[in-house]
């Protein structure tokens, strides 16, 4: 199962953990800085950035650019 990392505020790091737990292993952490919230995968041995957002971002946007770039950057020869 792959690996990601939500580092977001508690109430919004449960949510998207709540809806991204089918498909992963997920971890959450509080975010560095209050303003700048990430998710990163383990993806050929090493962490990276999937995407980062906004605390106040509408969630289904979340998920939608995290779907997206996640996509993007496992598979990067195929776009």
């Amino acid at each position: 199962m792959q690996k990601i990392l939500i580092m977001a505020p508690r109430a919004l790091a449960c949510k998207l953990e709540e809806k991204l737990r089918c498909k992963f292993d997920v971890e959450t952490t509080l975010p560095e800085t209050e303003s700048l919230c990430q998710i990163r995968a383990k993806i050929r041995r090493s962490w990276i950035t999937i995407c980062s957002f906004a605390r106040d971002e509408n969630l289904k946007d979340i998920l939608t650019m995290f779907e997206v770039n996640y996509e993007l950057k496992k598979y990067p020869g195929n776009f």
